[in-house]
């Protein structure tokens, strides 16, 4: 029987190497559980099964080997922010006059979408994470 983990790093693998990463399995090491690899851009991948809100994320990792790391995190489907979304977000908040909350509202009506983290905007806007529909555009 496969674990979730497992599951869900098959899964991510798989999209990864659909939007053209070369991606190498490390099983037997704690972290990362596999490595994606495009020109010359070296994200790690880590498969997650602690429950949170956050499905796909991409974060950038100081002091490290790898230009960026990955997060999968249960349950993985397409449910994921689009890069549109995300520009907005950082629109509203270069206009000065909203909160994270207020984005947060005005952007769940305007892309009508089921969830969006006052957190995800917190990190969007302070540059600690970008959606993964990023990832691919930035290593053209």
């Amino acid at each position: 029987m496969t674990s979730e983990h497992e599951k869900l790093l098959i899964a991510a693998i798989k999209r990864l190497e659909n939007e053209g990463f070369r991606v190498i399995r490390l099983d037997h090491r704690i972290i990362p559980d596999a490595i994606a690899i495009k020109e010359n851009h070296v994200v790690a991948v880590e498969a997650s099964t602690s429950t949170t809100n956050v499905y796909l994320v991409k974060r950038k990792l100081k002091d490290s080997e790898y230009d960026e790391e990955i997060i999968v995190t249960r349950p993985y489907d397409q449910h994921y922010h689009d890069a549109k979304v995300y520009y907005r977000v950082l629109k509203l908040f270069k206009e000065h006059k909203y909160s994270y909350r207020e984005i947060r509202e005005i952007v769940i009506k305007e892309f009508n979408l089921k969830s969006l983290s006052r957190s995800t905007v917190h990190d969007w806007i302070k540059g600690l994470k970008k959606p993964l529909t990023l990832l691919n555009r930035e290593c053209k």
